[in-house]
């Protein structure tokens, strides 16, 4: 029995580590045998050069780790593009060979007529050169470096180059790094003169408007507006001044322009970088033409859309922020005496006096506890004026209060509602009047 439990164990052993576990490195053996370039790292390739599919020689280089274009022009890379072509290079496995006539490449049109995709890997030169399809299969003949050995690849492997020279440039126009924001502006023409919205944000990285005013700004509108210059990308490059550009360039849409905070060498934040901006002015041929650094950019004119261009929005309007769930009681007295109060316990919301729709209070307090308005109506107004808005007295108070007995209670005031404009509001304790939605 002994003997039989051993013999057990050990085929048990050689099931596991030699069919089991031994299969997965033979898998990788045998796809590393039909890699066209086998041991190419892609992390090793130094530089590439292509064909694209606009009929560009175009050649690309990473000199400290990022990609850069060389020729036609010189500019940076896309790094997600150019990867994942020297991902390709390296992964490239033959589906399969083909019997071929030394020099008889050209019925595979791997001749004069092949693509040919130059790169250099650890100061080592190499090429692919790519042919027609295959007959049947939907596979593409391909032969490597000076080799007359002719192998075909699945088609789908050969996606990574099929790209104009516009995808193949890094087409992002602010190319900044959110989290080092220091400072922001923006400005826009507004009825013959400009806006500008000058932004800071604080040691507790809370963004404050520095200009026109002092005052807290929008978090949720600073961030969106930081977001999409993050993201703003180009259609198009425009590599030659023509009047056509220069007339568009006489105009201003908007102008940003941002400081990022220079990292010290232990990884803190230290001090400023120089400003940089970025205007995107008039259009031409149908695009808006964006101005960076001396470069110029095409950009499809809905996305100034998406920057706010309205000076209130940047004041701070987010009347209530309370985090999920941290509200304990709510209170409503109305103009006309009746009141109402709601507290939530283990088994939620509840009132003392009457039966209610505890679904419906759960959603009225997930809304109160981030309670935001559309806009700030006046900084302060008069008795005659606050009357005007259903605010002297108001037509509800609400009070609002936390399971945290240091937290001091919230005061809101709801006045008239305006079809056009909102639903009156202000904090109690508060002069600005703002308009809900």
């Amino acid at each position: 029995t002994g003997l039989l439990a051993l013999v057990a164990l050990l085929l048990g052993a050689f099931v596991y580590f030699y069919e089991i576990e031994g299969e997965t490195a033979r898998e990788s053996a045998r796809e590393s045998e039909k890699r066209l370039f086998a041991g190419l790292d892609a992390a090793s390739i130094a530089s590439l050069e292509l064909t694209t599919t606009d009929g560009i020689p175009a050649r690309f280089a990473r000199p400290e780790g990022a990609w850069r274009v060389i020729a036609p022009v010189e500019d940076s890379g896309d790094a997600a593009a150019l990867d994942a072509i020297a991902s390709a290079l390296a992964q490239l496995v033959r589906a399969g060979t083909v019997q071929s006539s030394p020099g008889d490449l050209d019925q595979f049109g791997l001749g004069a007529q092949a693509r040919i995709v130059r790169f250099e890997a650890e100061g080592a030169p190499h090429s692919l050169r790519i042919g027609r399809s295959t007959p049947v299969g939907g596979n593409v003949y391909v032969a490597v470096d000076d080799s007359d050995e002719v192998a075909f690849v699945e088609g789908f492997r050969l996606n990574a180059f099929r790209h104009d020279l516009t995808e193949l440039r890094d087409r992002r126009i602010a190319a900044l790094d959110a989290a080092a924001l220091a400072t922001l502006a923006i400005a826009w023409p507004d009825a013959g003169a400009t806006t500008r919205v000058e932004l800071e944000r604080d040691a507790s990285d809370v963004w404050r408007i520095r200009a026109p005013i002092e005052a807290r700004a929008d978090q949720q509108t600073v961030r969106e507006l930081i977001s999409n210059l993050e993201y703003l990308q180009a259609t198009q490059f425009v590599d030659e001044r023509t009047p056509e550009i220069e007339a568009a360039l006489s105009e201003t849409a908007l102008e940003l322009s941002w400081t990022e905070r220079a990292a010290s060498e232990g990884g803190a934040q230290a001090g400023a970088e120089p400003a940089r901006s970025l205007r995107i002015a008039g259009l031409e041929g149908g695009a808006r033409i964006v101005e960076r650094g001396g470069r110029l950019y095409r950009l499809a004119p809905e996305r100034l859309e998406d920057f706010v261009r309205r000076r209130d929005a940047y004041r701070d309007r987010q009347l209530v922020e309370l985090a999920p769930g941290a509200l304990a009681k709510i209170e409503l007295a109305f103009a006309d005496g009746a009141s109402v109060a709601w507290t939530r316990g283990e088994s939620g919301w509840s009132a003392a006096d009457r039966a209610i729709d505890a679904d419906a209070v759960s959603g009225l307090a997930d809304q109160l506890a981030t309670l935001r308005s559309e806009q700030i109506v006046a900084d302060g107004m008069g008795e005659r004026e606050l009357a005007s808005v259903g605010l002297a007295p108001p037509a509800v108070k609400i009070v609002l209060s936390t399971a945290d007995a240091a937290g001091e209670p919230i005061g809101l005031e709801l006045g008239r509602l305006d079809p056009e404009r909102g639903l009156f509001a202000r904090r109690t304790g508060q002069t600005e009047v703002h308009a809900l939605a």
